[in-house]
């Protein structure tokens, strides 16, 4: 019998099972907008840690994100990256952690690279262990910060291209049992390091055992030849999948459109394996000032609700 490994989520809950695509229907959502969270990447350019051209005026902060993606779209799972942290003081986190309660969200997941307290170098899968130690211990303090906010998940980059699968699977074991401790699980997207290669990618995941599973990103296959088989490889064993769109254009109905790839594939692709877990909308590529981004977000959200099951 072919079977796969698959996630499903009900009521903010993780499921774990060896089961086929088609008993992954068993846990229908409520509401297609049940399975569709956002993050701040999408809003990267109206963030002053990303967007050097911004005042502090005419900046976003991860404070305001809560209320804005409930008020406006409906959205109360929220993912944040490390880049749009201002600051790891208590307080602060404090702040922000009532500020997610208090709109009624949940924060689905933290996107551990750098931020603009923390350039530590980090790569899991490095030789050196002096870098893969002090790699673990990063990713560690990320996770006290993601525990302490309620965080379900963190995404923790694989590692290099210069490292190797077995020394990315042995700092995941290490971190494993840290992230279960601070109730987390640890997702891993293609980001553009050892884990490009979709066999690298799943074996890494296999290797770690359980607390580890792939995050697909669209965006970061984007066109590739290999992109939709890619995503097949790695589909079986996903938490979550990042719905990152790329490049738009305008219409001649003011509206927008989607350009760097079949975005409608890749979800009814996920959807046909038997996902059932949580799109998180996302964005990332230079679309120049003519783009509006919340109908960038509009139209992501509209396509995944056209080929999604409740």
């Amino acid at each position: 019998m072919n079977r796969r490994y698959f996630v499903c989520q009900s009521a903010g809950l993780a499921l774990t099972a060896y089961i086929s695509p088609a008993l992954a229907r068993i846990m229908p959502a409520k509401d297609k907008m049940d399975r569709i969270a956002m993050g701040t990447l999408l809003y990267h350019e109206r963030f002053k840690e990303t967007n050097k051209k911004l005042s502090a005026a005419e900046s976003m902060t991860l404070l305001d994100i809560p209320r804005h993606h409930r008020d406006k779209y409906g959205i109360k799972k929220l993912e944040f990256w490390s880049e749009h942290f201002a600051s790891k003081d208590p307080g602060y986190l404090t702040d922000l952690r009532d500020k997610i309660k208090t709109a009624g969200c949940e924060l689905l997941d933290v996107q551990v690279d750098n931020s603009p307290f923390d350039s530590r170098p980090c790569d899991l899968a490095s030789l050196d262990e002096d870098l893969r130690a002090s790699s673990i211990q990063k990713v560690k303090d990320w996770m006290d910060i993601a525990g302490f906010l309620g965080s379900k998940c963190v995404r923790v980059n694989p590692g290099t291209v210069k490292g190797t699968v077995e020394q990315s699977i042995k700092s995941y074991k290490e971190l494993i049992p840290y992230a279960k401790s601070k109730k987390l699980t640890i997702i891993a997207a293609n980001h553009f390091g050892i884990e490009t290669d979709a066999d690298k990618h799943v074996a890494i995941v296999k290797g770690a055992g359980s607390g580890l599973y792939t995050e697909p990103d669209f965006g970061n296959y984007n066109g590739a030849p290999t992109m939709y088989d890619s995503l097949a490889r790695i589909i079986p064993y996903a938490y979550i999948i990042s719905a990152k769109v790329a490049i738009f254009k305008n219409t001649d109905n003011s509206s927008v459109e989607h350009i760097s790839y079949d975005f409608d594939r890749c979800v009814k692709l996920a959807e046909s394996m038997g996902f059932r877990g949580t799109y998180m909308v996302a964005q990332w590529g230079n679309n120049g000032p003519d783009i509006d981004y919340e109908k960038v977000a509009a139209w992501t959200i509209d396509h995944l609700k056209a080929n999604i099951k409740a």
